[in-house]
């Protein structure tokens, strides 16, 4: 990455989720003053309490709809650039409070937009969104940003929709692109897949689960190993989201759009975890596609640079390690930094 985020004010939401804190990770290194607004990490262990990154940013534990709270938070960061990275909590509980879920999701972005309204500081916003808001296809061909969206999903990613939908309809009413000289506020979207990466230690991740297993002999059952979906390494994730950023903040209605961020590899399951383990699987099971899309990054590779750098394979055996340093005692912060500063320095 370019020296562009030194001495940047960032505001990061759901800043204490795995995406949050390997993006806060990355900008603090990086120079960058970082501001997160979360409500505290609802699972243990947690990448943001195991990374002691509450001690080295400033961090506001508060509900996005608390319209106050947020104002303060907002007011004290004096931000050049928000990252509206979603809402908190965990995305497999989405449907055992479904009201509440599209009211974070909702309600939280549309108090955050109206807050926008009333700062002199910030010049780009990126609003993080989901592939799985795009209408599935019978070809399973990749997702281009124009194609039809649809709330068929399920909850969660129609939640992410309409925080989408949120968030551009602000744009168009009152920071459009065409009167920028105005407002001075470029936003843009992205839609991104399911990242992996160490420290995810939610219950649907995979590969948390394979290195239990191998680590700890914990119990393992993969439902559906010829599964096939998309993977892109967190560190690309992040990439591709302070690019974006960045080119806002630069160029800023002229990039003032929707943007696929997504991985080099869409394979199965029993495939990418080849490097990690051997799965004893029925050979007569016929190969599914998740209900994640596979998206088409064209447009970003072309007007921000983004182009994943992970290879699944290398992803594996790298979150491989990280999860082996954790559960023998090596991890450290000086590991982590360094893990940083190889990554985006």
């Amino acid at each position: 990455m370019s020296p562009f985020w030194q001495g940047k004010r960032v505001f990061v939401t759901s800043a204490t989720s795995f995406l949050g804190t390997w993006t806060s990770l990355a900008l603090k290194e990086m120079g960058a003053q970082v501001f997160g607004f979360a409500e505290s990490p609802v699972t243990s262990p947690h990448l943001f309490e195991i990374s002691n990154l509450a001690e080295s940013i400033a961090m506001t534990y508060g509900d996005l709809r608390d319209s106050q709270s947020l104002k303060n938070a907002l007011d004290f960061a004096q931000a050049d650039v928000v990252l509206h990275l979603g809402e908190s909590g965990l995305l497999s509980e989405a449907d055992k409070n479904s009201s509440e879920t599209f009211s974070k999701a909702v309600m939280g972005t549309a108090t955050l937009m109206e807050l926008m309204r009333e700062t002199a500081s910030v010049r780009a916003i990126v609003v993080v969104s989901s592939d799985k808001v795009y209408q599935r296809k019978n070809d399973q061909s990749a997702f281009i940003e124009s194609d039809m969206t649809s709330a068929e999903q399920g909850i969660a990613p129609a939640a992410k929709l309409c925080a989408e939908m949120v968030a551009l309809s602000y744009r168009k009413t009152f920071f459009a692109p065409q009167k920028y000289n105005k407002h001075k506020i470029a936003i843009a979207t992205a839609r991104t897949e399911p990242a992996i990466g160490g420290g995810d230690f939610s219950p649907t991740s995979l590969v948390h689960q394979v290195m239990r297993h191998i680590l700890l002999a914990a119990p393992l059952e993969i439902r559906h190993p010829h599964s096939v979906r998309p993977w892109i390494h967190v560190y690309d994730q992040v990439r591709g989201i302070l690019l974006l950023a960045q080119g806002l903040f630069d160029k800023g209605p002229k990039l003032a759009a929707t943007y696929n961020l997504g991985g080099r590899e869409y394979k199965s399951i029993e495939e990418a975890l080849v490097p990690l383990i051997a799965l004893k699987t029925d050979s007569d099971e016929e190969v599914s596609y998740s209900n994640h899309g596979r998206l088409d990054s064209s447009q970003a590779e072309t007007d921000l640079g983004f182009k994943p750098q992970w290879t699944t394979q290398a992803a594996m055996v790298e979150i491989a390690e990280w999860y082996k340093d954790y559960y023998t005692k090596s991890f450290s912060p000086a590991k982590l930094q360094a893990t940083i500063k190889k990554n985006f320095l």
